[in-house]
């Protein structure tokens, strides 16, 4: 090794040849990888030899390219072999079963570790998330014998929407699948899993349940939705996530309690090692027992080099600490590169470390001014914080700051220690003390809830073209601290002007169309500037809606404002979001082909609405009815005098035979969007024949039991050489109208192109 580069110059080398794991459209082929490899090792013996080390950096910038993509593509290879398949399997329960045994009906994901894939070993262990519907219920460690047919997990894409195909990469849990059948093989629980069986009573006995099992087994499934909304709306949500802070603080109450032993020792065996090799070794339990998420083994990983570092007394600076630790963490797994956890935690860490070196605390052994630093930091944290809140949630509670203030301390000193010492009691058999310290934890989130729900107020969403803005805090405190404002105010004007050019640009186009990825529903948006108008709202599920989960953050990422809301008729996949959205938009108009609603306009055969400079020409049905399905969709056309685009939601041949009848050429559009998903009972060829679009976009899921679009409606389309586009494909589909041309972009194909966005696994089973 070349003595001229040092250390920490090869760790951040790797860790930047492991950035492009996250914006690669597609990864390098098997011929290309060893290529470059081939060429890294003839680049470093050459110029090993004649001493030229400055072109050295782009050898360890190309080990961590060549390193984290081999880890994708070897991933990728073994999951695509068991994607669609109906296989035999024999797995390991890893899901930690916190549920009552007298369940009468068990829906849930569990996670699972194959061993055996048709009856035959396998070199590792493959983990998969299958819905578990079986009245006997799983527990951790147990074998079971299924049958399985296999899926993959399969994102909704849209702008501002969680990404879920990333988030199963990051995890390792792309692979998932129903059970068929299933059979206990050996019923033997895993440590983890007595734990839980033996505190479950107890916490159950506690009106924070579900609070109690995040934060003592990282089990977040069982959050209720107030409690969800609070902590989501006061900025207080990742208290609930085993992370880093978690890990530590148990590391530092066990220091703590180890110092306090240390009293009870005899001097010559008492060591200063000690409480840190306690404290670490606690963590490693508590980690374990919270199931070794990517947070805590992240927080675990980083307190062991931390401990190593101090074992071998290497004088090292905290950057260089945290710019080591970031290279062996991506070395041990370079997938934690996609994890938005991982930045998070990275950035946090950062943050402190900028505020340590550049705003040290003035007043620290002052009691007095211990609140006053406190606030301080907070607001600190909240400003350098800024970019990735925007980044990763889109937006920054309104009332986080006093909210973390109050929290932080309670969760931190109050309920967190006494749900652990709950389950130390559990395990040393004390009843009595296990009750009065889940009553301690009960009544400080009992009052930390009555405050939080007084201070609750609306989540504050940013638009994107805000977000390269939201670094000025960055800017304004390095500016600050050097006093570069008394000499360089140019520079500075100019930068600010640099910040808000996203914002100034005026490239727009007249109006736009986006058919939001949804999976088995409809949701298309139309908009020109900021006013939008939707055109159905998509499915409700159990437990939420794809009105929460993807149209609203949407139209926040895009600053949107809904004027009106048109419905096309009553199926669940059409109006499921449509009391959600009014929620957030009371001011939007309705219109719909039903007399139930409660209707601003009807839709109707021949009315026409004039909004902005688009025109809506309403033409089916013929009649209102009481109620709307298939036949009563509301078809609507959107022009602006020279492109248009028909809207028919779940209209079926009779009616569009119909329609062609009484309008014929009137029916011609630009863009059309495919009647009833892809079904074979509409998109007949007179009724293609006459609307003639440029191009057709359908609004399918993946994996639906209805194997939607229709093979025969698809070859009907070819057959009449209509260009077409599903959501299942490409993802969100947007469509942008100029004075005189217009451009279509799919998200998976044009907007973010990434290698973990593919189709993975095959076509041919559904689209």
């Amino acid at each position: 090794m070349p003595n001229s580069i040092s250390h920490d110059f090869i760790c951040l080398l790797f860790t930047l040849g492991c950035l492009p794991l996250l914006f690669l459209s597609a990864l390098p082929s098997n011929l290309i990888w060893y290529l470059c490899l081939i060429f890294l090792i003839l680049t470093y013996i050459f110029f090993y030899l004649v001493r030229r080390f400055k072109f050295i950096p782009l050898i360890f910038i190309g080990i961590g390219f060549l390193w984290s993509t081999h880890h994708a593509q070897e991933y990728l290879q073994l999951v695509s072999h068991y994607i669609d398949k109906n296989i035999n399997i024999r797995a390991e329960v890893v899901s930690l079963n916190s549920q009552n045994n007298f369940i009468e009906e068990y829906s849930k994901n569990v996670t699972f570790n194959i061993t055996h894939v048709n009856q035959k070993a396998i070199d590792y262990p493959l983990p998969i998330v299958l819905v578990w519907n079986n009245k006997e219920l799983p527990f951790a460690g147990q074998i079971w014998d299924m049958s399985v047919k296999t899926k993959v997990v399969h994102s909704y894409l849209n702008e501002g929407g969680f990404d879920s195909q990333r988030f199963a990469i990051a995890n390792r849990k792309l692979l998932t699948g129903s059970i068929k059948q299933a059979e206990l093989v050996e019923n033997t629980i895993n440590s983890r899993q007595f734990i839980v069986n033996l505190i479950l009573p107890y916490i159950n006995l506690f009106d924070f349940s579900d609070i109690f099992l995040a934060l003592a087994f990282g089990d977040r499934s069982h959050l209720t939705q107030e409690h969800k909304t609070v902590m989501f709306e006061t900025g207080i949500a990742h208290l609930m996530a085993i992370s880093g802070m978690h890990i530590l603080l148990v590391a530092y109450i066990a220091n703590r309690a180890m110092r306090f032993l240390q009293i009870l020792l005899p001097i010559n065996i008492i060591s200063h090692w000690q409480p840190l090799i306690l404290g670490w070794f606690i963590a490693v339990i508590y980690a374990w027992l919270t199931g070794l998420n990517p947070p805590a083994l992240r927080a675990i990983l980083a307190l062991t080099l931390w401990l190593f570092f101090r074992y071998k007394n290497y004088q090292i600076t905290s950057w260089q600490m945290i710019n080591r630790i970031i290279a062996i963490l991506l070395i041990i797994d370079p997938f934690m590169i996609l994890s938005e956890s991982f930045w998070l935690s990275c950035y946090a860490v950062v943050c402190l470390t900028f505020i340590a070196h550049w705003f040290p605390i003035k007043y620290f052994r002052q009691k007095r001014y211990y609140l006053l630093q406190l606030v301080r930091l907070q607001l600190l944290l909240t400003l350098l914080l800024l970019p990735i809140q925007l980044f990763i949630f889109n937006g920054i509670s309104s009332v986080s700051i006093v909210a973390n203030l109050i929290a932080i301390p309670i969760i931190s000193f109050i309920t967190f220690p006494a749900i652990l010492f709950m389950i130390i009691c559990d395990l040393l058999h004390c009843h009595y003390l296990i009750i009065w310290f889940g009553f301690i934890a009960e009544q400080s989130l009992y009052y930390l809830f009555i405050i939080l729900k007084q201070i609750k107020s609306y989540w504050i969403t940013f638009e994107q073209s805000y977000y390269l803005l939201s670094i000025s805090g960055w800017l304004i405190l390095i500016i600050w601290r050097l006093s570069l404002w008394r000499y360089y105010y140019i520079t500075i004007l100019l930068m600010l002007l640099i910040l808000i050019t996203p914002i100034l640009k005026r490239n727009q186009p007249n109006w736009q169309i986006d058919m939001l990825d949804v999976g088995h529903g409809l949701v298309v948006v139309i908009r020109q500037g900021k006013a939008a108008i939707l055109y159905d709202t998509g499915a409700k599920w159990q437990n939420s809606s794809a009105a929460e989960r993807i149209v609203i953050p949407f139209l926040r990422w895009h600053g949107l404002n809904v004027e009106g809301i048109i419905i096309s008729h009553e199926h669940n996949d059409h109006i499921g979001g449509l009391s959600i959205l009014q929620q957030y938009y009371p001011n939007a108009w309705l219109i719909s082909s039903t007399q139930r609603l409660n209707n601003d306009y009807l839709c109707k055969a021949g009315e026409e609405l004039i909004w902005n400079d688009l025109k809506l020409l309403f033409l089916w049905p013929n009649d209102i009815d009481n109620q709307a399905f298939n036949a009563e969709s509301c078809v609507v056309k959107v022009s602006d005098d020279q492109f248009s685009l028909l809207l028919t939601g779940d209209l079926e041949r009779q009616q569009e035979e119909q329609l062609v009848l009484k309008y014929r050429k009137l029916l011609f559009s630009t863009i059309l969007q495919i009647p009833h998903h892809g079904s074979n009972t509409s998109s007949s060829y007179a009724f293609l024949n006459y609307v003639k679009p440029t191009v057709s976009l359908g609004s399918v899921s993946r994996y639906n039991p209805w194997k939607l679009p229709s093979n025969k409606v698809l070859q009907r389309y070819q057959t009449l050489n209509l260009n077409y586009k599903l959501t299942s494909i490409t993802g969100q589909i947007s469509i942008r109208f100029y004075q005189n041309d217009w451009f279509i972009t799919g998200f998976r194909t044009e907007l973010k192109p990434r290698w973990y966005h593919d189709w993975f696994g095959s076509f041919t089973n559904n689209r």
